[in-house]
């Protein structure tokens, strides 16, 4: 019989319930980093396309739990059902009241810190944080800005990822990076975050050979 296709709505749902974070690494060592996996089939039904039989897992726990045997004591149904939903608590938490897994990221002091979410099709995703430091420069403050940005996540083998890591000072409702890539390259990689009123646009420029096949950082994004 041939394999049932997982109706787009249902993947959608599961995606951003899951913010492409794996449930069994969530359930077994708290690790909230997003992850390059696959919808799963809980109960290895393939025609069982119900939400509360899918999870998302990364492509390791995805292998591991497809393969486990009766011989092994390989993670139960129930169990990964239980992470699933801690993991799904977890990140309610953290996206509706600005915590991010138990810790405060959005002082309220501070209009420009915390999580930020990029808008648009769900298979071309990237969220940023950005984390406020100490400033050398009086009068300017200085973020650490990380972020992850998928491209593809509707491939059988999982979509590409890129991240981001830099420390800039803000200047003129601005924060701004640039690096050389690579010496065959006549342009810099840039990256310049603007910020307007509750909004943060993200042009990233020359990007090619710095994160994976089709992967950008580019776009309005709106804070969590």
């Amino acid at each position: 019989m041939a394999r049932k296709p997982l109706p787009e709505t249902t993947v959608t749902n599961v995606l951003l319930s899951s913010r492409r974070r794996c449930a069994i690494c969530y359930g077994l060592k708290r690790d909230t980093s997003i992850k390059l996996g696959q919808i799963a089939h809980l109960d290895k039904n393939n025609s069982n396309n119900s939400e509360s039989n899918l999870a998302f897992l990364c492509l390791e726990h995805h292998d591991l739990f497809d393969s486990s045997s009766s011989q092994s004591k390989g993670l139960s149904v129930s169990e990964v059902k239980k992470f699933r939903g801690e993991l799904y608590e977890a990140i309610g938490r953290s996206f509706s009241i600005q915590v991010h897994f138990g810790e405060v990221t959005v002082p309220n002091k501070d209009p420009y810190a915390g999580h930020y979410v990029r808008l648009g099709k769900n298979e071309d995703s990237a969220e940023i944080e950005l984390t406020p430091i100490p400033s050398n420069i009086e009068g300017l403050p200085r973020y650490a800005v990380t972020g992850e940005a998928l491209f593809g996540a509707e491939r059988f083998s999982g979509p590409n990822m890129g991240e981001i890591e830099f420390v800039s000072v803000l200047e003129d409702e601005e924060l701004y990076f640039s690096e050389t890539l690579s010496k065959d390259l006549s342009a810099p990689h840039t990256i310049r975050l603007q910020f307007f009123e509750g909004i943060l646009k993200v042009e990233d420029e020359n990007y090619f050979g710095k994160y994976g096949m089709g992967v950008h950082f580019g776009g309005v994004y709106r804070r969590t």
